[in-house]
């Protein structure tokens, strides 16, 4: 008997020692997974086009235009053919919502975004496309809290904490790939991601181009698709006011 508790006992150390890692191998892993590190290096741009399906009135799509190294984005929400637009760049930080009946031209009525909201677009900037990919320089701690079991994977967990974020993400043991993301907003809103398709880029990055999305606040299950476009041309004038 105590020969057998023995064995067990050294099989699950081989288990945990087999699958134990760190939070920064994880990432690379999945870095190396989605396309590898030099090609995630070289992303200076990209634009993501989505569709926020559930077969309701609210359903909507929305545009991202975003440039990494000034931290400027521009983001269109259309929801009823009536587009909401949020934007920021390094001066400015502005939003614009249509005003005035939909047979008629579109008027906007301009205001300026809060600290806070310019602060969370900036964040959103790099986060919308990785969450993890750089954290240190965003102030983030990750920390890897163990291999989990969902459904049938076996899935890396790290939480991903940052000012007014907080990130679980979870990372398939066999591919490598992230199949869920929650995030905790400072708002008190919860927002659950699931990815179970990934295509290919032409760049050559690989990224999840379908999946499900619950939030806290609509509390209903919404289908996601996505397409990516990286380093794309921008006008001089795509982020301004």
């Amino acid at each position: 008997m105590k020969k057998l508790s023995m064995i067990a006992l050294l099989m699950t150390i081989f288990v945990v020692n087999t699958y134990s890692q760190t939070a920064d191998e994880v990432f690379q892993n999945h870095i190396k997974a989605a396309g590898g590190q030099e090609l995630w290096d070289k992303v200076k741009t990209y634009s993501l086009k989505q569709s926020f399906v559930s077969n309701a009135p609210s359903d909507y799509e929305m545009e991202v235009k975003a440039s990494i190294p000034d931290l400027s984005m521009i983001k269109t929400k259309t929801i009823m053919k009536r587009g909401f637009i949020y934007a920021v760049n390094p001066t400015d930080a502005f939003y614009k919502i249509p005003t005035g009946s939909r047979d008629k031209a579109i008027v906007y009525d301009v205001k300026d975004l809060s600290d806070k909201e310019k602060a969370n677009m900036k964040r959103e900037v790099m986060d919308m496309f990785a969450p993890f990919y750089d954290y240190q320089s965003k102030g983030y701690i990750a920390t890897y809290v163990g291999l989990e079991v969902v459904g049938a994977q076996r899935v890396h967990h790290i939480e991903l904490a940052g000012k007014d974020i907080k990130y679980d993400l979870y990372f398939d043991n066999i591919t490598n790939l992230l199949t869920k993301q929650k995030e905790k907003l400072s708002t008190g809103e919860e927002i659950t991601k699931e990815y179970n398709t990934y295509v290919t880029s032409d760049f050559g990055i690989i990224y999840p181009s379908a999946g499900t999305y619950y939030s806290s606040i609509d509390k209903r299950n919404v289908k996601i698709a996505s397409t990516i476009v990286f380093n794309p041309t921008f006008d001089a004038t795509t982020f301004k006011r």
